[in-house]
């Protein structure tokens, strides 16, 4: 999705339409994630040029982001927004554990990523408690929670 294309355009006309007093909460899923520690240049790549197409339109609308691709687990800093936490943009949350092996990729030290976890398989798990409260958990296998 380029900056102007169709599909730009259907996505930001469809961001800007949400009636944020019915639907507080915006939550966008992506194959890709925008973030990522992947050590493999190939592959964060695609996260870099997402940053720079569609960044901006998430800042401005969405407050959660979901994304697989990556065998593993990852959740950002809040507010993340131009590699920048606190910054008012979405958590990014990156849940790739329902099943395949789990990735073994070296992770690249970075100031954004507030927890990773490579060794369990689990499920993301969201519960909305009203307009301004959402809690977030990554649940393995066997039911503990990991992160939250």
């Amino acid at each position: 999705m380029t900056i102007g294309s169709d599909q730009y355009n259907w996505f930001e006309h469809n961001l800007q339409s949400i009636n944020r007093t019915t639907t507080p909460w915006v939550v966008v899923e992506t194959h890709r994630p925008l973030y990522n520690s992947d050590l493999f240049w190939d592959e964060r790549s695609v996260g870099i040029a997402m940053q720079e197409e569609i960044e901006d339109l998430l800042y401005e609308h969405v407050d959660l982001v979901l994304s697989g691709h990556y065998h593993s687990y990852l959740r950002t800093c809040n507010g993340l927004y131009r590699n920048s936490c606190y910054s008012g943009g979405p958590t990014h949350i990156t849940v790739g554990t329902g099943g395949a092996p789990l990735g073994k990729a070296k992770q690249i030290p970075n100031k954004w990523t507030e927890f990773h976890d490579h060794a369990h398989h689990g499920i993301g798990r969201a519960s909305v408690f009203n307009e301004s409260s959402l809690h977030w958990e990554f649940v393995a296998v066997g039911g503990n929670v990991i992160d939250e």
